[in-house]
């Protein structure tokens, strides 16, 4: 029993540090911000990703300049954010950039 509510306790403080609103179970969520670049048209995508697994591991590079590089990206439109969480188990946060 005491196994369990450890369990439960550390699954319910998993979110104290997280910018993002987490479910206890599964969470999906998208941000957006717009720069005033975003009048134009938009030709290249570029990504970067962390990964978390069981809370306790972190791994990756999930800033906005990395994803620029990844799409060879010059001017900046659009910076798109996606969190998805189960369980605190996997947890994968990604940074989207779309410009020119």
């Amino acid at each position: 029993m005491k196994i369990l509510n450890l369990l439960v306790i550390s699954l319910m403080m998993t979110s104290c540090a997280s910018s993002h609103l987490m479910g206890g179970i599964y969470s999906s969520t998208k941000g957006n911000v717009t720069t005033t670049l975003a009048r134009g048209k938009v030709t290249k995508t570029g990504e970067a990703c962390t990964t978390s697994y069981l809370s306790a591991v972190a791994l990756g590079d999930a800033s906005i300049e990395t994803a620029r590089k990844n799409g060879g990206i010059n001017k900046i439109a659009y910076i798109d954010s996606s969190f998805t969480n189960i369980l605190g188990v996997y947890q994968k946060y990604c940074t989207l950039v779309r410009g020119n």
